[in-house]
């Protein structure tokens, strides 16, 4: 019956699976449908061009086509807009002990027996880390716990 729907329908059937993946991309969080739904339709505006010979591009040749095209899209479309997966700006937005690591400053009281407090911005964080002295500059490498890991800068 589908196979029916889509030979009476031809090329078009190309133009509705594009417009059904573009509407899945809106749908579905992330970006990779787009690639496939752009296959379709650019498959769907081939066949309908008229310098198409309909009797070398049978269906099967469209969907080799669609095939090769949708990995070529989404290889580029991944090179041209990459995912921010990895970025670590988005992966601590949510995490205020997380956007501390990196930073530096002075202990406001000594590390001992490997814990201590330290003033970043507006805020008294516990620390921990190797016994140091009052004043004694350090750099945040880590969170444990609800504390910062911190080493002498």
């Amino acid at each position: 019956m589908i196979a029916q729907i889509l030979s009476e329908l031809g090329p078009w059937s190309w133009f509705i699976i594009g417009l059904l993946l573009l509407t899945g991309e809106i749908l579905i969080p992330g970006v990779f449908l787009i690639w496939f739904g752009l296959s379709a339709l650019l498959i769907g505006t081939l066949t309908l061009a008229t310098f198409t010979d309909v009797a070398w591009w049978p269906w099967q040749a469209q969907v080799v086509a669609f095939g090769v095209l949708s990995l070529i899209f989404v290889l580029v479309g991944r090179r041209l807009f990459p995912s921010d997966a990895g970025n670590d700006a988005a992966s601590t937005i949510n995490d205020p002990l997380g956007r501390m690591v990196g930073r530096e400053g002075a202990l406001l009281g000594a590390i001992e027996n490997g814990e201590g407090r330290i003033k970043l911005g507006d805020t008294t964080w516990r620390v921990r880390g190797g016994d140091l002295p009052q004043g004694a500059k350090v750099r945040v490498i880590g969170v444990e716990d609800g504390t910062l890991t911190v080493e002498a800068s």
